[in-house]
């Protein structure tokens, strides 16, 4: 079987890239890394080639093209089993808590752009604010339940997912709870996250909207 390729965005600001690319590295499986960078003249075109969605990450296994950070995870946790939570029910919980993750907290995903080289103590609107007010409740009571020092106990794909929000609070010196905090310190402790973000502050591109933030 040759070794998937796996298309990401810029390490310094593609939060969706950085999720599976977690998950793979947890998982142990050999991929190649291709990154694209976004926003840049023919970004749009290389993109297309890749899948109809035209965005990243993206995981060609074979002859498939798998185009979404929850379905590449998927694909991950179908060859490692043991990156779901071993419990049923908390497996169904972690797995239901990554697609709100994917799919909820728009406002502040889209005000509080994942932007690792930044540090702002910029005032974020009530929306934003309420936004992450409700991540960190969801965080908190997950933690109260588990003996931690994760999500569901041992590090699982919801952490993978959680990693990118941890990075926001960081970048703009966002309020949370002081478990909540400890939690963001082990995910932005991790070494494979830390590999991420020293790439990340080694790159040269610039996205000027999410810089000015």
């Amino acid at each position: 079987m040759a070794v998937p390729t796996f298309y990401i965005g810029n390490k310094n600001y593609s939060s969706w890239s950085l999720r599976p690319w977690l998950v793979l590295r947890k998982a142990q499986l050999p991929f190649e890394e291709t990154l694209i960078p976004l926003y840049q003249d023919g970004t749009k075109a290389k993109l297309l080639a890749l899948s109809s969605a035209g965005t990243v990450p993206v995981l060609q296994v074979e002859g498939e093209m798998i185009p979404d950070s929850l379905a590449i995870s998927e694909w991950a946790a179908r060859c490692v089993p043991n990156l779901w939570p071993k419990d049923p029910g908390d497996k169904e919980r972690a797995q239901a808590l990554c697609k709100q993750m994917q799919d909820d907290f728009g406002v502040f995903r889209g005000t509080a752009h994942m932007n690792l080289r930044r540090r702002t103590d910029t005032a974020m609107p009530k929306d934003c604010l309420d936004d992450a007010a409700r991540l960190t409740a969801i965080f908190e009571d997950l933690l109260s339940v588990h003996d931690g020092p994760f999500l569901f106990d041992d590090w699982s794909i919801a952490d993978a997912f959680a990693t990118p929000f941890a990075t926001r609070f960081n970048t703009y010196g966002l309020q949370s709870s002081l478990k909540v905090d400890t939690y963001f310190s082990e995910l932005l402790a991790d070494e494979d996250y830390l590999e991420w973000e020293m790439d990340a502050l080694a790159e040269g591109w610039t996205i000027a909207a999410v810089d000015a933030v």
